[in-house]
C-alpha cells in the first residue's frame, strides 16, 4: 500500500504541466510554493502527503485531509518564506 501512495504521488508529479517538467523538492521553498499556481500547489500537497506517509510507514490516506493540509501549509509558509516545503510540511504533525 505504501508503494501505491508513492506511485500515485509520482504519477501526479509526472503528469504536471510541461512548464514545470521537474522540481527538486529538496530545494523548493515556501515562497516557491506560494508563488505557484493552484494546480501546482495541489500536486505539491499530494507529493508531500505521499512523502510523509512513506517516511512514517503509514499506508493510510485521508482524502479529506488534503484541503486541511493545504490550509496549514499556506498559513505556515506565509510566515516562513525561506524554509523548504518538506520541512514546512513536517509542521503538520503527520
Amino acid at each position: 500500500m505504501k508503494s501505491s501512495l508513492a506511485i500515485a504521488a509520482l504519477f501526479l508529479i509526472l503528469t504536471a504541466s510541461a512548464r514545470a517538467a521537474s522540481v527538486d523538492m529538496n530545494t523548493r521553498t515556501c515562497q516557491d510554493w506560494l508563488d505557484s499556481d493552484e494546480d501546482e500547489q495541489e500536486q505539491t500537497i499530494a507529493w508531500l502527503r505521499g512523502y510523509l506517509s512513506a517516511k512514517s510507514g503509514s499506508s493510510l490516506y485521508d482524502f479529506g485531509g488534503t484541503r486541511v493540509d493545504a490550509t496549514a501549509l499556506k498559513r505556515y509558509c506565509q510566515g516562513h518564506l525561506t524554509i523548504g516545503v518538506i520541512s514546512a510540511a513536517g509542521q503538520w504533525g503527520h
